[in-house]
């Protein structure tokens, strides 16, 4: 728990695990970081020693399945990456589902995780970046309906995903990676079953509030 102003919060904070100052992989990312101009998630998930998740998974609901899940999400802090989002679809085995925001990208994202690594389904638009107040509260809303997920920020509708489709190639023409085909990924084929909770990524220090849970 943490104090924001007058209210208790709950606070998911990746900063106990970030690489040191002087490590390798931290100077690369900032060095790229200085050339491209831009945060790169998928960078960012390739250097191995940011691709740490903190997650709070709650307790008294194991399996969500159809309906909705919102809340309110303020990313206060981060200095490698700052995202903020919904945990769904947990696996015994440790897979998941996450929708979330990230502040240096100001878009949103479905991701998977699965045999140990996590990969992109599918962002928003990139052409419509969402800038997000900083210092305000905003709102993270998923449906799930069977094997339709749509997702909203701020009550803008941000993205849709039909669960286990088949996406198609890549770049250049590239298959997608074999992880992402739903025949050989049970966390991508609906019905979503599991259990729930918060997500963050990397130092990301981020406060939540207003958890609801919805079943349909």
């Amino acid at each position: 728990m943490a104090q924001d102003g007058a209210e208790k919060v709950i606070m998911v904070d990746g900063r106990p695990w970030v690489a040191s100052k002087d490590n390798p992989t931290k100077l690369l990312i900032e060095s790229a970081r200085r050339l491209y101009g831009t945060s790169n998630e998928e960078l960012m998930d390739n250097a191995k020693q940011f691709a740490y998740y903190p997650v709070a998974v709650l307790k008294g609901v194991d399996n969500f399945s159809n309906g909705t899940i919102s809340l309110k999400f303020k990313t206060i802090a981060g200095e490698s990456d700052r995202a903020s989002g919904i945990l769904f679809n947990v696996k015994p085995n440790g897979d998941w589902l996450a929708v979330r925001y990230n502040d240096t990208e100001n878009n949103v994202a479905l991701w998977e995780f699965h045999n140990g690594i996590r990969r992109n389904v599918k962002f928003s638009d990139r052409a419509n970046r969402f800038l997000l107040d900083r210092s305000a509260w905003h709102e993270l809303k998923m449906t799930v309906d069977g094997p339709d997920f749509k997702s909203w920020i701020d009550g803008t509708l941000a993205l849709e995903y039909t669960l286990g489709s088949v996406l198609g190639p890549g770049r250049g023409g590239a298959a997608p990676h074999p992880d992402l085909n739903p025949e050989s990924n049970p966390v991508l084929r609906p019905p979503v079953a599991g259990k729930i909770g918060l997500w963050a990524k990397t130092d990301s220090t981020s406060y939540f509030k207003d958890y609801v849970v919805s079943p349909k």
